[in-house]
């Protein structure tokens, strides 16, 4: 599963574009930085989509540029690109990192109902909880064999910052989650079918 598919279908999926205009949005957003993803990576991922047809491109040229392959996502890429969607938002697969969640979550709008965002927001509260008392048990355990090491202070300090983050992103969710709730944003959701 792709994290850089995931980004360039996910832009596709809102317009058409073509590969400088997607590596801008990447530059202007910082989300190079969570993807991991250098310029040529992008349009290499452009003609391999194309290949697999999961988008289309077409030349046109604007104003007095040079003419710029545009592109376009196809059904099937849609297909794919929620395939993507749900497997970063329900955190499928162990090889995501924790900040897959966050990234892939900037795609929901339209893609999917209220009543899925409300479960995949109550499903990434269960997933942290159940992290938090997975960490709990086993620093328990470490504790009863004796096996806890004196911590170095700078080790203290991350521990009490990830505590914190931890705090932080259970807070965001919360809020989230009231704000879905609000008529105001129901707009923001794919219809029910």
């Amino acid at each position: 599963m792709s994290r850089l598919d995931l980004v360039v279908l996910g832009f596709l999926n809102r317009q058409p574009m073509h590969g400088y205009e997607i590596i801008r949005y990447f530059e202007k957003r910082g989300i190079e930085m969570w993807t991991r993803v250098k310029t040529p990576s992008v349009y290499k991922t452009l003609q391999r989509l194309e290949k697999q047809e999961f988008i289309t491109g077409e030349m046109k040229q604007e104003s007095n540029n040079p003419p710029r392959k545009v592109f376009t996502i196809t059904n099937k890429g849609k297909e794919y690109f929620m395939e993507l969607l749900n497997s970063f938002l329900w955190g499928k697969y162990k090889s995501h990192t924790p900040m897959d969640f966050w990234n892939a979550f900037r795609f929901v709008r339209k893609n999917v109902t209220h009543a899925e965002f409300l479960k995949i927001i109550e499903n990434r509260e269960k997933k942290q909880k159940q992290i938090e008392l997975k960490m709990k048990e086993k620093h328990q355990q470490a504790v009863e064999c004796g096996d806890m090491p004196e911590f170095p202070f700078y080790a203290k300090i991350m521990h009490e910052t990830m505590r914190k983050m931890k705090a932080l992103e259970m807070d965001t969710l919360d809020q989230i989650k009231k704000a879905a709730m609000l008529p105001e944003n129901k707009k923001e959701f794919k219809e029910e079918n």
